[in-house]
């Protein structure tokens, strides 16, 4: 038997765009929550400056909102070990919207996943580039390479 205190219940919250990478980091972030613990999964979206003025305008957004809560619809699908998981649909960019969320709601840490794109992203996305270098707080990236993906 040891003498360790259990781990306190944790706040994560998730950058979440439906990818195999994401889905894998709420999989992670309900574990590492703890008993007790809270997972805030966050979309950001937005729709093109150039469309703000327009006759449709409202249009576009509504269905950008739409399409955003679509993507977190398979939330259900995945373990989270029993964590309260809440969502968040964000207009913004996904960088700073993530980290906005977790600076507010004073998260523990920030998990999320990487698809890594071209030759300087081949290490880390451009989000999450842009959430290291935004955060107040521990992040941890779940890089693509490490989970299967079907896109």
């Amino acid at each position: 038997m040891t003498d360790e205190a259990p781990a306190a219940p944790r706040l994560l919250v998730v950058g979440y765009d439906g990818s195999a990478s994401a889905r894998a980091a709420v999989e992670l972030a309900a574990r590492h929550a703890g008993p007790g613990g809270r997972v805030i999964v966050v979309h950001a979206y937005s729709v093109p400056a150039d469309y703000v003025g327009a006759p449709y305008y409202q249009d576009m957004l509504d269905r950008t909102v739409e399409r955003a809560r679509e993507v977190l619809a398979d939330l259900d699908s995945i373990p989270t070990a029993g964590v309260q998981v809440d969502t968040d649909v964000v207009p913004g960019a996904p960088g700073e919207v993530v980290c906005d969320v977790a600076r507010v709601r004073h998260a523990d840490a920030i998990v999320m996943g990487s698809r890594g794109v071209g030759r300087v992203g081949s290490l880390l996305g451009s989000v999450a580039h842009d959430v290291l270098h935004r955060a107040t707080c521990p992040v941890l990236v779940i890089p693509q390479r490490m989970v299967q993906d079907g896109d």
